[in-house]
């Protein structure tokens, strides 16, 4: 059986790497399966380090297309390069990771597909904490203006109600990467039994040589001093320089994915490289300050490390880091436009980390039992079954 991947066109390594999971944990050895990712040319790259097998075809947001007026030109490359790997692959059927018109080359062509889907498709978080004025992150996107960002194509009221995108949210089947007690289902969704928690499709990642040089002199230098790890992953550009500068002048050792003009000026107290081992760095931290990416925040659960998330008013992001608040396993800190008191919540989580009441450890640990048993428990042979049927 031909498998056809497709992660999110702009989304990077987010959207990849649950994709690439998939593949490497469940789908690498069975035989009767070949599996061909549609990517970009770098991402092709890293395919091959794998012996991953792709489709010829370098999908990406051509640069001529990205100006204002060209929305339906952008729809029309992206159709065509999906309908090109398409007819190189014949599948019989489409994983996806918020890949928004795959629908079209599914209907179109009568087959199957099996979606990642996540929080922010299927929202249960009650009303009376969500914000009007928070939106997708998709529609955010890369530079925070959702006017300069492709993805609003697919996620604009004059979209949203367009046949593709009401049908994207229905596929045959959807694999939620996470868990039922925190990525939690509404009580009236629709085909229950059409959605199946995989537990977190993350890497569990190493530094490399030169990185682990790096962290070995680092952590040295900085002997004795708590060490908090602060990400807004690859994609917000939330301000977060004066966290940074916080901790650096509370003497704490500061490890970061985030590009500040602060970190040259203590670069002994300062760890930046733009991509980390996720699940290594939070092993080693004491404190985890992140952005609720769907990836990320799984990570201090299974090492059991106290974390804090910062508003992005992104609503896909902010409900699971609501969700983590009231289980008792993370604090969240508002984005300073949501509440002007934010600086003055973080200062009280603060004392609260280092008071050591921050965190139900309880909790936290019948959460990593429970992630523990969901990858256990998940079957994709069951969900390709599924799908298919």
């Amino acid at each position: 059986m031909n498998i056809l991947t497709i992660p999110y066109i702009a989304g990077g390594l987010s959207h990849l790497l649950p994709l690439y999971v998939l593949q490497q944990k469940y789908l690498r050895d069975n035989s009767g399966i070949k599996n061909h990712f549609l990517v970009n040319d770098n991402s092709q790259k890293l395919l091959t380090m794998q012996g991953i097998d792709f489709v010829p075809v370098n999908y990406t947001l051509k640069e001529n297309l990205l100006k204002p007026g060209s929305p339906q030109e952008i729809k029309e490359d992206i159709i065509d390069m999906e309908k090109r790997a398409y007819e190189i692959v014949q599948p019989s059927l489409i994983i996806e990771d918020t890949s928004m018109l795959s629908p079209l080359i599914a209907e179109k062509n009568k087959i199957p597909r099996i979606s990642i889907q996540r929080t922010g498709i299927f929202r249960s978080i009650d009303k009376s904490h969500r914000n009007e004025k928070h939106v997708h992150s998709l529609e955010k996107g890369n530079t925070g203006n959702s006017s300069e960002n492709p993805s609003v194509l697919f996620t604009s009221n004059e979209d949203f109600n367009a046949p593709f995108l009401t049908q994207y949210a229905h596929p045959k089947a959807k694999i939620i990467p996470g868990i039922p007690t925190i990525e939690r289902l509404p009580e009236n969704i629709e085909n229950r039994n059409s959605y199946f928690y995989s537990g977190p499709l993350v890497v569990m990642d190493k530094p490399s040589k030169n990185l682990s040089v790096r962290l070995e002199e680092f952590l040295c230098n900085n002997k004795g001093k708590p060490v908090v790890f602060i990400t807004t992953g690859t994609i917000d550009k939330t301000p977060i320089e004066n966290f940074i500068e916080f901790f650096v002048q509370r003497n704490y050792a500061v490890i970061t994915t985030c590009y500040c003009g602060i970190n040259e000026k203590y670069s002994r107290e300062i760890l930046y490289n733009k991509i980390l081992p996720l699940h290594h760095i939070c092993g080693i931290s004491d404190l985890v300050i992140h952005q609720c990416g769907s990836g990320m925040y799984h990570y201090p659960i299974m090492n059991r490390i106290p974390s804090l998330t910062l508003g992005t008013q992104c609503y896909d992001r902010e409900d699971v880091a609501l969700r983590l608040q009231e289980l008792g396993v993370s604090a969240h800190i508002p984005h300073p436009d949501d509440n002007p008191e934010y600086w003055n919540i973080f200062l009280k989580k603060i004392e609260q980390f280092e008071n050591k009441t921050l965190i139900d450890y309880k909790m936290m640990d019948d959460l990593r039992n429970e992630i523990n048993e969901t990858i256990t428990d998940f079957n994709m042979e069951k969900v390709i079954a599924y799908a298919l049927t």
